[in-house]
């Protein structure tokens, strides 16, 4: 089961047999209830972590108690990587949603193993990429966008992250509660729940089985003003 985990892993699956049983000899496995926090924000970094089983929030809370929540990691999913690399304290915290098992490998055998494979520092980069371009929309997003536009691109984005085909729309993998999705979207409960509702009487989401279902993401994607189809 671990190898698999680790060849079904975006990061590490490049990497040859050997080089994975060598990971699986110096990493180790650590379980996290529900609600129990991986890490907080300014921790001092000493580890890189593989989701195995189970589901990871990363988030940013203000003195105020107010919260952003920037992703929900599912199984093989990495995080934890940027602070090893530039040597400093987590910017963000993480906790497990659910009951989580995860791999922690330590940031010394982490280092190591960037230098002596440079397909991993290449996904490294992309991933780290891909993760400014996002934070980069969101800052567009805030700036630019009313609630109604916001939730309807991070619905977008949650189904190009998880989500599947399903009777000509996309059904959003994983429930997720009001508060969660206002954290996601960095608002509140009631404007949530204003443009959920405006949603589904333009008949674009519905609720399968506790589940969001885009009915007409090319159109949602028209409203938030991309123009492409999920």
């Amino acid at each position: 089961m671990s190898l698999a985990l680790l060849r079904s892993s975006p990061l590490l699956r490049s990497l040859p047999q050997a080089a994975l049983r060598r990971v699986l000899r110096f990493a180790r496995w650590r379980d996290f209830p529900a609600g129990t926090d991986v890490f907080s924000k300014a921790d001092q970094a000493g580890h890189l972590f593989i989701i195995g089983q189970g589901r990871v929030k990363i988030f940013s809370a203000s003195s105020g108690k107010k919260r952003k929540t920037f992703a929900y990691l599912g199984p093989g999913k990495f995080f934890g990587e940027m602070a090893l690399l530039e040597g400093r304290e987590r910017s963000a915290s993480a906790q497990a949603v659910e009951d989580t098992r995860l791999l922690l490998i330590h940031k010394r055998e982490f280092q190591a193993m960037i230098i002596q494979d440079p397909r991993l520092a290449l996904h490294l980069l992309r991933t780290l990429s891909d993760r400014l371009r996002r934070a980069n929309e969101e800052i567009e997003g805030l700036m630019f966008r009313n609630v109604l536009g916001r939730v309807s691109k991070t619905l977008i984005s949650l189904a190009e992250q998880g989500g599947k085909r399903f009777r000509g729309g996309m059904l959003i993998g994983g429930r997720f509660t009001h508060q969660e999705l206002a954290d996601l979207v960095g608002t509140t409960r009631e404007p949530l729940s204003r443009a959920l509702a405006a949603l589904r009487r333009a008949d674009l989401v519905e609720v399968r089985h506790g589940q969001l279902f885009l009915r007409n993401p090319r159109k949602m994607r028209e409203l938030v003003g991309d123009g492409v189809a999920v």
